[in-house]
């Protein structure tokens, strides 16, 4: 398989675990006393990391919509016979013709 593709699903999975697990804990207690201002501090807390998540996205995203992966980033197992193609036998870097 991609190694590739294996670190996007291993991230995603962590990261989806991470607040899948410890986001509910905190913000049930803070919805449960039943304070206004306890279940205003959620929804707030909640906004920001939504807001922080946005501008994350748009300091560190790239045009990624239609588009396949292929068409963002190069896959390994390219660059791997690129460098291969470009290295001899020998196992020194290949010459164009003509160069000395």
């Amino acid at each position: 398989m991609e190694t590739r593709a294996l670190c996007i699903a291993f991230f995603y999975a962590i990261g989806t675990a991470a607040g899948g697990i410890s986001g509910p804990l905190p913000f049930s207690n803070l919805v449960g006393t039943g304070k206004v201002a306890d279940t205003t501090v959620a929804f707030v807390v909640g906004a920001a990391m939504m807001i922080a998540g946005g501008l994350v996205e748009v300091v560190l995203g790239v045009p990624a919509e239609r588009r396949s992966l292929e068409h963002l980033a190069k896959p390994l197992s390219v660059e791997e016979a690129e460098k291969a193609a470009d290295t001899g036998a020998d196992g020194l870097l290949a010459r164009p013709a003509g160069s000395a």
